[in-house]
């Protein structure tokens, strides 16, 4: 990969008619870092988020995953392989068990069959899905569904992870499990980024912070700077 970043954007806007969600986020997320996209619910997160990912189109500016654009074939196909997403609400099949959504997703990413099974098990213990290998999605509580993504974006290599809210739906326990696997996932020179309105949650996992308002950034940098601005403004939760 050399010299280029894991995931950038530059100018990346989405509209729809007269009505701008994202209005030009210039952003790049070096291996090893975390960036937090910070804002009220409707400041355009999740629009950015859909819009890296490739399941929005955007109408201005571009998005660089590795180098290749999620949004043009054949570039997208590379870029898909490096890029893990946890949606705001989990995307699961309902006629398949919590296992077999992390064997099909090694299988999808060509991860090696020897110790699958293995690192399967051991994802699975650890988010506490152990003994619901075997459930169904619709025999989950929010929180477990959660947790299966998260387990199915974990269980492939990817250069870059992309979580929007992943907080939701945790329980205490659960967000300090899921801080402590992102810390991993940056000790191993992933690129992370998230989006969350829980500040709280970011604090000793992000590097740094942007901060939307109706599609706008107004403001960014390091995050403990961010974070005390935000303060002082009066409008940051805990």
């Amino acid at each position: 990969m050399g010299g280029v970043a894991p995931l950038e954007t530059s100018a990346l806007r989405r509209a729809y008619g007269r009505l701008v969600a994202l209005a030009g986020l210039t952003l790049t997320v070096g291996a090893g870092e975390c960036v937090a996209l910070i804002g009220a619910n409707g400041s355009g997160k999740s629009t950015a988020v859909r819009t890296i990912a490739g399941l929005l189109e955007p109408t201005g500016g571009t998005v660089r995953i590795c180098g290749h654009d999620p949004h043009v074939e054949p570039e997208g196909e590379d870029a898909r392989a490096e890029l893990a997403v946890v949606p705001d609400a989990p995307l699961l099949y309902d006629d398949l068990t919590v296992r077999q959504h992390l064997e099909l997703v090694t299988l999808s990413h060509g991860v090696a069959r020897e110790g699958v099974d293995d690192r399967i098990d051991g994802l699975l213990d650890r988010l506490g899905l152990g003994t619901r290998g075997d459930f169904l999605p619709r025999e989950l509580s929010r929180g477990m569904r959660q947790k299966t993504q998260l387990a199915c974006a974990l269980v492939r290599p990817a250069a870059v992870l992309v979580l929007d809210e992943p907080v939701v739906g945790l329980d205490p326990p659960s967000q300090v499990l899921l801080a402590e696997l992102l810390h991993e996932a940056k000790r191993t020179e992933r690129a992370v980024l998230l989006t969350t309105h829980q500040m709280a949650f970011a604090d000793d996992l992000a590097d740094r912070a942007v901060v939307l308002d109706e599609g706008e950034v107004v403001d960014e940098g390091a995050w403990s700077a961010v974070r005390e601005r935000a303060e002082a403004r009066g409008w940051s939760r805990a």
